[in-house]
């Protein structure tokens, strides 16, 4: 059996792993984190523009690149007198970026649970799981800076940048069953205690933002007035999810579900502009591990995606994954398919638009020791534009390691 369950996003359990202190000692932090480098080759539709035809996605763009991601993670914790847990956690990008800090956030914990307050994933997405992927560096269901940048469909030069943006608005914009629609906003978040597995989880953001030291307001400013788009105004964002893992005789169980909604905030739009909406999201997501196999999959569906009315948004994925004796080397096989859907107005004036993404691929990889892997990847992307009524592919190949620590 499979001790390590894959296919999951960061567990909760882990913002409480910490070293461990004596009643009433002060925090002392620990240091950890992962150093991941990929490089990879892709072969994109890069046609220029003829006749009325415009120029494939991937015109203008390199055919290879190396990409990098990386975090420091600083935690500790401290037992009260009284037996209370207090811990706090800091995630650090490896890299230089406008979101220097990831999740940012203090903890109490009890026999009750465990409150959190700081910036962190909704409980949704915290307690989703997804097919057993090896990793998520070239995993086809990933938020990862990696699938940024695979293939044509998520160039962001000028054009072709609307390919990715038609599927999310903003931040979030990549091809997901995981609901990353908000992520890390400053939230009070609750999760319970572990029953025979299962565990459940609540949060509540009063404002899609990060908290920050800069910024003079108290009160956050309603955005989407006059003259702006509706599609970044959501508000308050409400999150439950839950998830077990266990087993069922000699199989195996991981099993996760969520929902979530993000309040629109938009007022006195300017007559013709998208209509705002408040946006629900739902996921769900079951692995099976028997042996050394594991076989999984998952769902989301986003209606009114981003708070615009009228764009609906649906993603599935599917897996089958395969560890050695003693889990030196692994291998699998994954698949992922996301539409959305745009009513009529919303991307072409008079007509409904559906796009959709399809993705393919073939995973292996080797643990060289404690902490550090390598991988290999054979994949395959195709988009279908709705606006032009065409079908765009990718192949890659990608080889990347993994450094924790």
């Amino acid at each position: 059996m499979k001790k390590v369950l894959l296919g999951t996003t960061a567990l909760v359990s882990a913002g409480l792993v910490a070293q461990s202190a004596q009643a009433a000692d002060p925090i002392e932090l620990s240091v950890s984190g992962y150093h991941n480098w990929a490089l990879f080759f892709a072969n994109n539709d890069e046609n220029a523009a003829t006749g009325s035809l415009p120029a494939q996605p991937g015109f203008g763009l390199g055919g290879h690149d190396i990409k990098f991601s990386g975090e420091v993670h600083f935690k500790g914790k401290t037992v009260l007198d009284n037996g209370l847990e207090v811990g706090v956690r800091i995630e650090l990008e490896g890299e230089t970026v406008g979101d220097q800090m990831d999740e940012n956030y203090a903890w109490i914990s009890g026999s009750f649970g465990t409150f959190r307050f700081g910036n962190d994933d909704p409980a949704s997405l915290a307690m989703s799981t997804a097919a057993p992927y090896l990793n998520y560096i070239f995993g086809a269901n990933s938020a990862s800076v990696f699938a940024n940048g695979l293939s044509q469909f998520f160039a962001t030069t000028a054009g072709t940048a609307s390919l990715r943006t038609r599927f999310a608005a903003g931040g979030g914009a990549t091809f997901a069953t995981f609901p990353n629609q908000a992520g890390d906003d400053a939230s009070l978040m609750y999760f319970s205690p572990v029953f025979n597995g299962f565990q459940f989880g609540v949060t509540y953001a009063p404002n899609n933002v990060e908290a920050r030291m800069s910024g003079g307001y108290l009160l956050p400013v309603l955005t989407g007035t006059a003259a702006t788009s509706p599609a970044t105004t959501h508000g308050e964002v409400y999150s439950v999810g839950a998830r077990y893992d266990g087993a069922v005789g000699d199989v195996g169980v991981t099993v996760a579900a969520g929902w979530m909604r993000m309040n629109n905030k938009a007022q006195n739009n300017t007559p013709g502009t998208l209509l705002g909406a408040d946006s629900d999201t739902v996921n769900a997501g079951l692995v099976l591990y028997m042996g050394d196999w594991g076989v999984g999959g998952s769902y989301k569906s986003v209606s009114d995606a981003q708070n615009v009315a009228g764009s609906d948004n649906e993603a599935f994925d599917i897996g089958v994954a395969y560890w050695s004796p003693g889990g030196a080397w692994s291998a699998g096989v994954y698949y992922l398919h996301h539409e959305l859907d745009y009513a009529a107005g919303n991307l072409v004036a008079g007509r409904a638009i559906t796009d959709e993404f399809d993705a393919y691929r073939l995973m292996g990889q080797y643990e060289m020791g404690p902490g550090v892997s390598v991988t290999g990847t054979i994949g395959l992307d195709q988009f279908s534009d709705g606006v032009v009524n065409r079908d765009y592919d990718t192949e890659f190949v990608g080889t990347g390691i993994m450094i924790g620590f």
